[in-house]
């Protein structure tokens, strides 16, 4: 079971995700930079990050240790190709 944070600005996004993996992953959801960095400090079991703001992937990067994968979205991205990327950033 993966344990994936999402942090977006779109509606609706974590529902598409949590149709699109079926049973393969948990989805924890933040919103700004703050809660983003203050979830990642205290969840060591987050095992990836979906964002579509550059700003929370600056912070993430700047602000926690460690390679956390990180898959930012373009804005207009559809939910398949999120959850296909931030499955590969996994397998890797």
């Amino acid at each position: 079971m993966r344990h994936i944070l999402v942090s977006s600005r779109r509606p609706g996004l974590v529902s598409e995700l949590r149709e699109l993996s079926g049973d393969g992953a948990t989805f924890l959801v933040e919103h700004g930079v703050d809660e983003t960095l203050e979830r990642l400090g205290r969840s060591a079991r987050i095992d990836a990050v979906i964002t579509d703001d550059i700003e929370i992937e600056t912070a993430i990067r700047d602000e926690i240790p460690g390679m956390i994968p990180i898959y930012r979205a373009l804005s207009d991205e559809e939910a398949a190709s999120i959850w296909a990327g931030a499955s590969a950033l996994l397998a890797s």
